[in-house]
């Protein structure tokens, strides 16, 4: 098993800085229609070239924070996650993840993963609030949002279309006092 740096850690994952040779992992979960139904991928269909010229733009940015989520027990690449859009000066970021990978889905790993993140972005980064945007359709992910603490903060409606029908983007966010600390179970 490869050593990989952990930025922070939990009872089940750990984050480590995004490496370029994870891009292949990356696009793979980009084109699987499961996985961009419920993000704003939905229907882009990128190109490897074109997922790896984002990667390489994303590291020479510095407003932004991305990271693998990898299992504790294997260190497999299981998902992804950042802070983008800093603004370290007013104390904000946009917080994004998703878990690539079906099997490791709905057991915890990306609510463990998100504390993490937001971990990072509160002692690490000193961020006042972090916040994020969620399709309406996807109320796993708002679940977990709100075991963390997210706060419903406004709605676009019908912004998107998943499936032929018009569909909310939902903003929420979080300060620092809301966060919730406790590891939580992951199974």
């Amino acid at each position: 098993m490869e050593i990989l740096p952990h930025v922070i850690e939990a009872t089940h994952v750990f984050l480590a800085p995004e490496r370029r040779d994870n891009v292949p992992l990356y696009w793979k979960w980009a084109n699987d229609r499961e996985v961009t139904r419920l993000t704003k991928g939905y229907g882009r269909a990128p190109s490897l070239e074109a997922m790896e010229a984002s990667y390489d733009k994303a590291v020479s940015l510095d407003d932004s924070r991305q990271f693998g989520v990898h299992l504790i027990s294997t260190g497999d690449l299981i998902g992804r996650c950042a802070l983008k859009n800093l603004n370290l000066i007013a104390g904000r970021g946009e917080a994004s993840i998703l878990i690539g990978d079906e099997k490791y889905r709905g057991h915890g790993y990306g609510t463990e993963a998100m504390r993490l993140l937001c971990i990072v972005g509160f002692d690490m980064l000193e961020l006042h609030t972090i916040y994020l945007t969620v399709l309406a359709c996807n109320p796993r992910a708002i679940a977990s949002y709100r075991k963390l603490g997210f706060k419903d903060a406004g709605c676009l409606r019908e912004a998107s279309a998943r499936d032929g029908k018009r569909i909310d983007i939902l903003y929420m966010d979080l300060l620092r006092e809301d966060l919730v600390r406790d590891a939580g179970s992951a199974t």
